[in-house]
């Protein structure tokens, strides 16, 4: 796995490097030049959709005393995420260490399934979002003509087999964690780990089916504020290509991040999407008739927000830490008492 991951790793280099001397050096640091301080600009709608998902993943808690506070949410959310972007898991590792971090404020079978419940909200939104970028592709004709036959077909499968494959995940959720470790069971995971922890599983999906029943007005408005995030993705899109003075008008920078949504999940399982953002970018904007490089300075932006925004999330993971370690390491109350005595 190791060194599977580090291949990925220098491929995805070796691809930017690539893109970078195609497209002319030069050419993108005139680019990023126009930047500047507008850079700061660009953060504003990446920092509205972290705190509208926040949000979101709030409302995937039933309202009860267990339900932990939105800057846990926050700090939590920003951890896993980074855990997310320099791991080749597919969200497998950061997204139980959201619900790991949260552990001192909410059982962990409920903070699991807040967990599942987000993710399907995210999945949801975005599915509908794709839609709407294909529908705006397919019905402008002055924009579709430049797409090949094939590229098209392409999309509407990659569309369609993504909507089976969330049907079957919505389908699934209410006893995802024990279909999951039946599995394993049956390809010969050793059956003391699979019992050990089945129960566990139990808890979790119980409440995930709980919480559909009991809480539909909360799921959709966490759909509601998962919506605003991937609006803002458009808004981001739209204030890189403005502060780069590309012209380009709101409905266009929709397509452009509906597109690149799709390009992106194609390759989940390269770490942060390194090489691949930037060249989906540049493969949009040659496909549109858009300048290559211009998508290639964009896909740079959007990479220095994800790297800003990495480095937050493991400020809150090494703030966790400290937490958790300065509690391990802090005598009980039982014993400073009998410090005191001696």
């Amino acid at each position: 796995m190791k060194a599977l991951r580090l291949l990925f790793i220098a491929l995805s280099f070796v691809l930017l490097g690539y893109l970078i001397g195609q497209l002319g050096f030069d050419t993108l640091l005139d680019n990023l030049y126009k930047v500047r301080w507008g850079f700061l600009l660009i953060l504003i709608p990446s920092c509205i959709w972290h705190l509208s998902n926040t949000i979101a993943w709030n409302f995937a808690f039933p309202a009860d005393a267990f339900k932990p506070r939105l800057r846990s949410l926050f700090a939590a959310k920003l951890a896993g995420e980074a855990v997310n972007q320099l791991t080749p898991l597919a969200n497998m590792g950061g997204e139980p260490l959201k619900a790991y971090l949260l552990k001192k404020s909410t059982p962990g079978p409920r903070g699991l399934a807040s967990v599942v419940i987000d993710k399907t909200a995210q999945l949801v939104v975005g599915l509908i979002f794709t839609v709407g970028g294909l529908a705006f592709l397919f019905d402008h004709h002055d924009l579709s003509r430049f797409v090949p036959l094939s590229y098209k077909v392409g999309l509407v499968f990659l569309l369609t087999a993504s909507a089976l494959g969330l049907w079957l995940f919505s389908r699934k959720q209410d006893r995802l964690f024990t279909s999951l470790f039946n599995l394993l069971r049956r390809l010969g995971l050793k059956k003391h780990l699979t019992e050990k922890n089945m129960k566990r599983a139990e808890r979790v999906d119980t409440s995930v089916g709980y919480f559909y029943r009991e809480h539909k007005v909360r799921f959709l408005q966490a759909l509601f504020f998962q919506s605003i995030g991937w609006f803002m993705g458009t808004c981001e899109t739209y204030v890189i290509l403005h502060v780069l003075d590309a012209g380009i008008g709101f409905e266009f920078c929709f397509l452009l991040t509906a597109l690149g949504t799709i390009v992106n999940s194609l390759f989940f399982f390269m770490p942060s999407n390194i090489g691949v953002m930037e060249g989906g970018q540049v493969f949009l904007f040659t496909m549109l008739g858009l300048n290559p490089a211009l998508g290639l300075s964009m896909g740079l932006l959007k990479r220095l927000r994800r790297i800003f925004w990495i480095l937050v999330g493991w400020l809150f993971l090494t703030r966790f830490g400290q937490k958790a370690y300065d509690q391990h390491a802090s005598p009980s109350p039982a014993f400073t008492d009998a410090a005191k005595v001696n």
